[in-house]
């Protein structure tokens, strides 16, 4: 038995587990009238770390504080419900562990679908001048503190001074 389908089992304890429709989505596990969800692990961490690594799971554990599989797990669904889809999808990480790194976010998106991960900006019309700050302000917050508070209002300030 894989840990990883093993430490899943922990949650749900010795349920059935047949459930056809199963599907796993990041951050969502949904499947035979009941849903289990839980926080993806951030892009950027996903980014640092080596997914094929024997250690991935103490890795993301021990330096990112990101259990692979996470200890808080939200249940919507009967009692049955939840324990049938649990140990379904423990069954399906024992087959295809591939499925709880998608449970936690790995892969999702690519790099246009988050700004601070690169990707081509909007084009601007040539004949308007916006204030430099507007590149940074473009992005949204980075959630990313920094003495100045956020980072987009700190690059803001070093692109007007610019």
């Amino acid at each position: 038995m894989h840990e990883w389908a093993k430490a899943l089992r922990a949650h749900f304890g010795d349920a059935d587990g047949d459930v056809p429709d199963l599907r796993v989505e990041p951050g969502l596990v949904t499947g035979g009238g009941a849903t289990l969800a839980a926080p993806v692990i951030p892009a950027g961490v996903w980014a640092e770390v080596d997914v094929d690594s024997s250690m991935l799971a103490q890795t993301l554990e021990h330096t990112w504080e990101e259990p692979l599989v996470p200890g808080e797990i939200t249940r919507v669904g009967s009692a049955e419900a939840v324990a049938s889809l649990g140990a379904a999808f423990a069954n399906a990480v024992e087959r295809d562990a591939t499925l709880l790194l998608r449970f936690r976010g790995y892969g999702e998106g690519d790099a246009n679908s988050n700004p601070w991960r690169g990707g081509e900006l909007p084009s601007l019309p040539e004949h308007e001048r916006r204030p430099p700050e507007s590149v940074p302000n473009r992005l949204g917050r980075s959630g990313i503190g920094t003495g100045a508070g956020d980072l987009v209002e700190a690059l803001a300030g070093v692109y007007r001074a610019f």
